[in-house]
């Protein structure tokens, strides 16, 4: 996704939301995104700072902080288990057919190990001041 495509969607979608609420609920939010390129981009901030989102409103994501994101290590299982063994493939039929495949062999098991672990890992950035751990 573009830093254009995200701001568009901030502005269609995420802005008249925010609008909505009121000013004491609006007083409480943090904006969190990560360091994605769209996310970062001097495009994305200028937008934001235009919304009111800058400041304290807007979190500071660590640099490389995948440990943060569930989600990136689930990327992760899921791409090793597509590509196991070396595999290629010359469709995207084939390859969705994987993903699919893949998607379903992930047990609750490993969703629930994923997310359980976070308290853990947000106590060790913040011990290691927004650095990167290895979790």
């Amino acid at each position: 996704m573009t830093s254009a495509k995200y701001v568009e969607f901030l502005t269609d979608h995420f802005l008249p939301w925010y609008k909505k609420k009121n000013r004491a609920f609006r007083s409480k939010i943090i904006f969190m995104h990560d360091n994605a390129p769209s996310h970062a981009a001097k495009n994305t901030s200028v937008s934001l700072a235009a919304m009111g989102i800058k400041g304290e409103k807007l979190m500071v994501w660590p640099p490389s902080s995948p440990d943060l994101n569930p989600i990136e290590n689930l990327w992760s299982i899921l791409k090793q288990k597509i590509y196991e063994v070396g595999r290629q493939f010359t469709s995207k039929q084939q390859l969705w057919e994987a993903i699919l495949t893949s998607c379903k062999d992930i047990k609750a098991e490993t969703l629930q190990e994923l997310t359980s672990s976070m308290d853990a890992r947000i106590v060790k950035v913040i011990s290691k001041k927004g650095s990167y751990v290895n979790m």
